[in-house]
């Protein structure tokens, strides 16, 4: 496996200049993995380990003085994820842990000051490792939501809570951390995904592809294609095309076969309903429309181990003990699916309002 993976990278780097063209000689490379939470790689809920070795190999033989992996997980830390991936610190790359940020904004954003990774920052070349998965709040995940772990420590819980209420302008925090961080290169992992109640609870399933890309946003789009999803209902896609930063399907040069050819059958299952637009009425009948369409998590009570990891991670503070499981306040819930992705029982998905389960509306 390992040669078939180094062979692929080649191939997919080949056609953008090769590694060359993004780490040069003396360079501090940062590799940023999908490392969600801890789990070992048949899980599809982090990247491959394969590809994040074969990929500080061959930006180490480009002439990088140093290759360093990091993330900071929602749950642990990246070296006890890269530890159950079977990672370890060696001669071609180490890992270190989240650091303690720095401050920073980008002009034009309406957010405030982020603490983003001063290693990310400041690297010479950041590169961008996505894992091809479904998302309970984005609907996708890829080039530009996986950069949102460049947001350290708790702050990633505090901006869930204070931009997480409307996905769509958690969207647009996204793209700004995205711009913000500027990665060099980008490599999706798309051989294994995930699909159905992702990005940490799903079903692995196979695409059986790598995708490098210099520009986040193309690789989304171009993500969307393979799994027949439309750009419009992914919320980082729309907010990027609402900036002016998205790109039509004309517009991104494609090398090697056509997104449409490596589309899986039967169709990718998605994590939830997509975005529910164009609903209209008078101001009195939202809060109904919002409660039969909305999308929310709900607890497998038969499946919940009692670990309350979901509590830790709740920045709302919507979750709380109900004897051996746990209750959701809907009243505070904001639907940022974090109790949902931080899940290791998967005993949390998403579920749509009643309404909309029964008419079949907002699914694809």
């Amino acid at each position: 496996m390992p040669a078939s993976v180094a062979l692929a990278l080649r191939a997919v780097l080949e056609p953008l200049g090769g590694m060359g063209a993004f780490v040069g000689r003396g360079a501090r490379a940062v590799l940023k993995p999908n490392f969600l939470r801890i789990s070992g790689p048949a899980e599809a809920i982090c990247t491959h380990p394969e590809i994040i070795r074969q990929t500080a190999r061959l930006a180490r033989e480009a002439g990088a003085a140093e290759v360093v992996v990091t993330d900071s997980p929602g749950i642990g830390t990246a070296r006890r994820c890269a530890q159950r991936l079977g990672l370890e610190d060696g001669p071609d790359f180490t890992i270190a842990d989240a650091d303690d940020g720095v401050d920073a904004a980008v002009p034009g954003s309406p957010f405030q000051k982020l603490a983003v990774s001063r290693r990310m920052r400041e690297a010479d070349s950041l590169i961008n490792l996505p894992k091809a998965k479904t998302h309970g709040q984005m609907v996708l995940t890829g080039a530009v939501k996986n950069t949102f772990g460049g947001v350290v420590g708790f702050e990633k819980a505090q901006w869930h809570y204070r931009a997480g209420r409307d996905p769509r302008a958690f969207a647009q925090l996204l793209v700004h951390i995205h711009s913000l961080l500027a990665p060099k290169l980008h490599v999706l992992d798309a051989v294994i995904g995930m699909e159905g109640n992702g990005p940490g609870a799903g079903t692995p399933r196979r695409l059986g592809c790598l995708v490098a890309a210099t520009n986040g946003h193309a690789l989304d789009a171009v993500l969307c294609r393979i799994v027949d999803v439309d750009p419009a209902k992914v919320y980082t896609l729309a907010a990027a095309a609402e900036l002016g930063l998205a790109f039509g399907p004309d517009e991104i040069e494609i090398v090697g076969p056509a997104p449409e050819s490596l589309r899986p059958s039967p169709p990718w299952a998605l994590s939830r309903p997509v975005a529910l637009r164009g609903v209209v009425g008078p101001a009195w009948l939202a809060p109904i429309v919002d409660s039969l369409i909305s999308v929310k998590p709900e607890v497998d009570r038969a499946a919940c181990t009692s670990c309350w990891r979901c509590i830790e991670v709740c920045a709302a503070g919507a979750m709380s003990r109900a004897g051996r499981s746990v209750a959701i306040d809907r009243d505070r819930c904001i639907s940022c699916f974090c109790c949902q992705e931080m899940c290791p029982s998967r005993a949390i998905a998403v579920r749509a309002g009643p309404l909309a389960r029964l008419l079949g509306i907002g699914t694809r």
